[in-house]
């Protein structure tokens, strides 16, 4: 009887511990992902104006596995009018829209069950009105260049700045005449590539920059000529 009775407790204890070990182990999966920004019970007055109304503003973490193709889950609950969105990313960051002034948590997991804590935090957004951009200028070919008559096509190289830091993207207008018409649109890099020219011909060409919150500024129009 008395051998029964400490096989029996060491049994227990044998239990408690491993149970102590899995409730360990568990904890680290669930906090193995740190946030980091925006921190808890802020008020956060960062960002990128989209509208009147929204702005976007990028989130970060840290995360215990070096797989740079992880993927990361952020759950992202506004707490004004309780709308749950996830959001799929493979980086440590990722840059959202939010409604100013409202109030959200938010928290990140990854497909190994790896889990964060739950954050709060209130979106105020950026103070101030958004600028328009300034016009692009020509860096290639500058306005008034000639370039050789042996040319078929040419690459467009421009400069767009905002104060705001807020460009989104930019029209091209383009031809033979001094009053370029729209060629494409929606461009996301500061060139345009491989477009036809022919010798001794004079060409024409403007740059419409646009912000995330629709202010849009046209440059004037430059020109170059092929073989002149």
């Amino acid at each position: 009887m008395r051998k029964t009775t400490i096989i029996f407790i060491f049994l227990v204890l044998l239990g408690i511990y491993s149970c102590g070990v899995d409730t360990e182990v568990l904890e680290y999966q669930k906090n193995s992902i740190k946030l980091l920004y925006p921190e808890d019970n802020s008020e956060v007055e960062e960002g990128i104006i989209l509208t009147d109304s929204t702005n976007s503003l990028e989130f970060k973490w840290e995360s215990s596995t070096e797989d740079e193709n992880q993927i990361f889950y952020l759950e992202l609950i506004n707490l004004d009018n309780k709308i749950v969105q996830v959001y799929e990313n493979t980086g440590n960051k990722a840059s959202i829209p939010l409604k100013r002034n409202n109030s959200y948590s938010w928290s990140v997991s990854d497909s190994m069950n790896h889990g964060s804590s739950l954050w709060t935090f209130k979106n105020i957004g950026p103070w101030g009105t958004s600028t328009a951009p300034l016009a692009a200028i020509a860096i290639s070919p500058v306005s008034g260049a000639s370039i050789s008559q042996t040319s078929t096509t040419v690459n467009l190289i421009w400069k767009g700045e905002d104060e705001d830091n807020d460009i989104l993207n930019y029209d091209l207008y383009f031809g033979e005449s001094e009053i370029p018409e729209l060629f494409t649109e929606n461009i996301e890099t500061t060139r345009y590539n491989d477009i036809p020219v022919e010798a001794g011909n004079t060409y024409y060409w403007k740059i419409v920059t646009r912000d995330y919150v629709g202010n849009e500024t046209s440059s004037s129009v430059f020109n170059f000529n092929v073989g002149n």
